[in-house]
């Protein structure tokens, strides 16, 4: 982006008339603000311990600038709403955005519907308050004992509803306010995840809408006795909703970021030149979709259907007018196609994207920038193989990163080798480990026994090509069996055919030798077989059909006829390559051992066709069909009651995201981890095997099943292959019993240092001097009344008649609700207006 082109879009922001509320914001700042539409639409911002408290009939502004002045930018609206706020705040939200000279990141929310993004704003969770900020006084002083409906696994969301039976589900937590003591109801069936931020929650309503004073009582519905007392406090048989609640009790539990299940093929990416839908939005590409796709002086739409975000991708050299009606132009998109008006749209500037955009590409690659550290790995054998990024004029290497090696300890082996024979297995001489056949599949068990006893095993399956369906799956079956009867203390690593990982060739002495069932079946005087050394050294063999067509220039090949032997080495191919092709004649026919001839490519005589056949073009290299390594996604996996899969995000995951009831994926694009909790039942853990092939189904980057290699693995049995994706990894760092145990113990310990009776109610009025209510609405007020507290100067007969509240009764409630009471009654501390920004305009037109 050109100077010119910043100064510009200064110079046209800077005759805009700023709001007062928005004067002081700047990307200097960092940290959390957020604003709401308050009475006579004006724009307010609110303290710090209201963040994360939403008004459902309100309308907000969220910011949030970090210290690399990244900016998040979102603009929220309540389910009850006036249209009024809704096009105000979007226009506040607008005037924001250039202020900050555009926001990284520039979002609509809208209530239960928030994008991932939105809700990591407020990691303690979300709180969706009834009703609007009232402004009368006898709406303010009506309170009603509120009960907050807990969802969500990672963010969680609170939504108010009535106090009833109904509202209880032992599939989630519920938060009864009855100060001075808040519950906290978990069902039976309720996720320690969700029970333990339930708890957290409450910490939080606790500490910033009752000042720190409320006992938090935690009641298990296991808990009889005081499951019985708690109902006690609900209306028995109340079934009746508040109008603006009945649309919340049927939400999807499911954050955002789910995978819906329908596919790829709602992925369409649209190219944004204009403002008309139907002509400047033309299909730019559909799934698979590729990076190279995203111009940099254009902008982007990327489409998932209704039940998805919606994206609106900006490239650096985008112009102005791209940039500042994105979200706008996604507004109009949304509206063309009939998708709901709550939908989330959502602009992003390019090095920007969340990962919930970046897994939607075939091949993303990440941008190298000045702030951006090289970390990958070079070497004498991968440095050739350095590309040029398309986004970047400097080289970027393509080669894995240090993280990304996938080893096992070293220590004493200890390897068997089977054969799937039909429902049994037969097992390998040691002297043919290596030695397979791609018509079949073969379980390799790899014991590593470590110098302080500790044993590992890997339960390799080797799967070859063209073996049937059928000896597959019982292969599958088999892997699981043998886990089972270990107490599911292997990891299980499929191995595809051609494939074979560095740790899987030095289990079988870092050499293999593939027959093809094909040739087998229908035996031929002529056999050829191709010799190429992999990336890590090891060697492999390949039986080929004797045809010229199959040669290649980067390899060593043996020819073999009863009459004669030949040693074909290409032009590319290595000295290992060639020494390999002469030591397998041992093996392969030790007759022809020390009487064979050797040709190099463009060299062959009349004697080596005569043997081969018709001079035929073959290939100079081998394809590269290889998935590059990402950061890693992981993602919770749920089984509903139709027997259909269903798999969650889970944004900025930890250990602790991880639950023993539960089963998850680990991500990295060319690798899925199955990761399986200690408590799932025998049932779930023998569809593992197709829970991973539904992930690969509904992948949204095209991927097939066959392209990526896939491990499975247990609780308390991680690999560090698997442990070293966690920034911290310790023994007992799951979620689930113990960890929610110790939640609720420390609940306890909190409740006994905090004494509700006499912590509750503010004394500090007695000492102030008493005046009439409507001296204190005067502007000239006595020097001895105190602004911002003028409750305090109420006689307790004032108080209850003004207020509609006994002060013992006031402090009861909520933050926010006192400071209705006081808006309404005129009472409430108003700072000193700041002076609006003047900006003179200058008289000479613009250019």
């Amino acid at each position: 982006m050109t100077s010119a082109t910043k100064s510009g879009r200064e110079t046209s922001a800077s005759f805009r008339p700023i709001d007062n509320a928005f004067i002081e914001v700047t990307k200097d700042v960092i940290g959390l603000s957020v604003w709401r539409i308050e009475n006579k639409l004006k724009v307010v911002k609110i303290d710090e311990q209201e963040h994360g408290f939403f008004h459902e009939g309100a309308a907000y502004v969220v910011l949030k600038v970090d210290a690399e002045e990244v900016t998040s930018l979102h603009y929220w609206c309540g389910l009850a709403c006036p249209e009024s706020e809704a096009k105000l705040i979007e226009q506040k939200a607008h005037e924001l955005d250039r202020i900050l000279n555009y926001a990284t990141l520039f979002s609509k929310e809208t209530q239960s519907l928030e994008s991932t993004r939105f809700l990591r704003l407020f990691p303690e969770g979300v709180i969706y308050i009834e009703s609007k900020p009232k402004t009368t006084v006898s709406r303010a002083a009506a309170y009603i004992k509120s009960m907050y409906k807990v969802m969500g696994r990672k963010y969680i969301r609170a939504v108010c509803v009535e106090p009833s039976l109904d509202a209880l589900d032992t599939s989630s937590a519920c938060i009864l306010d009855g100060h001075p003591r808040m519950y906290v109801w978990v069902g039976s069936h309720c996720p320690y995840s969700t029970r333990i931020r339930a708890i957290n929650l409450a910490k939080k309503f606790r500490n910033m809408q009752r000042k720190g004073i409320a006992h938090i009582i935690v009641i298990d519905e296991k808990d009889e006795n005081m499951n019985t007392a708690f109902l006690k406090k609900l209306p028995n048989g109340h079934t009746s909703l508040t109008n603006g609640h009945t649309s919340m009790t049927n939400v999807n539990h499911l954050e955002p970021g789910s995978v819906s299940g329908e596919g790829t093929e709602n992925t369409v990416l649209h190219r944004v030149s204009g403002e008309k839908v139907m002509y400047d939005m033309p299909e730019a590409s559909r799934c698979p979709l590729y990076h190279k796709y995203l111009v940099r002086r254009d902008s982007y739409l990327l489409d998932r259907g209704p039940n998805a975000p919606l994206y609106v991708w900006v490239g650096h050299q985008a112009s102005e007018g791209g940039i500042s009606n994105a979200l706008l132009r996604g507004k109009a998109f949304c509206e063309h196609r009939g998708y709901p008006s709550t939908m989330t749209v959502c602009r992003l500037m390019e090095d920007h994207e969340p990962t919930e955009f970046k897994k939607n590409f075939y091949d993303w690659r990440e941008t190298d920038t000045k702030r951006r550290q090289l970390t990958k790995k070079y070497s004498i054998g991968n440095i050739e193989r350095a590309l040029f990024s398309t986004k970047d004029n400097r080289t970027v290497a393509k080669m894995n990163e240090h993280w990304s090696d996938d080893v096992f300890p070293d220590g004493d082996p200890d390897t068997e080798v089977w054969r799937v024979q039909g429902d049994t297995l037969e097992q390998v001489p040691w002297d043919q480990h290596g030695v397979f056949t791609n018509g079949q599949c073969y379980i390799i068990r790899h014991r590593i026994t470590e110098d302080d006893g500790n044993v590992h095993t890997v339960i390799y399956y080797w799967m070859g090509s063209k073996s049937p369906e059928s000896v597959q799956q019982k292969t599958i079956d088999l892997v699981l069996d043998m886990n089972k009867a270990i107490g599911y203390k292997c990891v299980l690593v499929r191995v595809l055919d051609e494939k074979e990982p560095p740790h899987f060739m030095s289990t079988i002495q870092n050499s293999i030798i593939v027959y093809d069932e094909d040739l087998q079946d229908k035996p031929s005087d002529r056999q050829m077989y191709c010799i190429r050394e992999l990336d890590n050294g090891s060697m492999r063999v390949q039986q080929v059909p004797a045809s010229s067509e199959w040669l290649n220039t980067s390899a060593s090949f043996v020819l073999t006829t009863p009459s004669a032997c030949f040693l074909w080495y290409g032009k590319k191919s290595g000295g290992h390559e060639r020494e390999y092709a002469k030591n397998l004649l041992g093996f392969l026919n030790p007759s022809r051992m020390y009487t064979f001839d050797i040709v190099t490519e463009g060299k062959e005589g009349n004697a080596f066709w005569h043997m081969m056949g018709p001079e035929i073009e073959h290939p100079k290299e081998f394809s590269q069909d290889k998935l590059e390594r990402r950061p890693p996604r992981m993602v919770i996996c749920h089984l509903d009651q139709g027997s259909q899969y269903k798999f969650q995000d889970i944004d900025n995951f930890t250990q602790q995201d991880l639950a023993d009831a539960n089963m998850f994926i680990l991500d990295t694009f060319d690798l899925v981890y199955l990761w399986t909790g200690s408590t799932v039942n025998d049932a779930i853990r023998s569809q593992a095997y197709t829970i991973v092939k539904a992930y690969m189904q509904r992948d949204p980057a095209g991927r097939t099943f066959d392209t990526v290699r896939v491990w499975m693995t247990s609780q308390q049995d991680e690999s560090e292959t698997f442990t070293k994706y966690f920034r911290q990894w310790s023994t007992n760092g799951y979620c689930g019993q113990d960890k929610y145990d110790l939640a609720r113990k420390r609940i306890r310990q909190e409740n006994a240092r905090i004494d509700v009776e006499r912590q509750m109610v503010d004394r500090s009025h007695v000492n102030y001097p008493k005046h009439d209510y409507r001296l204190l609405l005067r502007e000239e007020q006595p020097e001895d009344i105190d602004d911002q507290h003028k409750e305090f100067h109420l006689t307790d007969k004032q108080f209850f008649d003004v207020m509609r509240h006994r002060r013992v009764e006031f402090y009861r409630l909520p933050l926010w609700k006192q400071q209705q009471i006081l808006k309404s009654t005129r009472l409430a501390y108003i700072p000193p207006a700041t002076k609006p920004l003047s900006i003179s305009t200058p008289n000479t037109q613009e250019t």
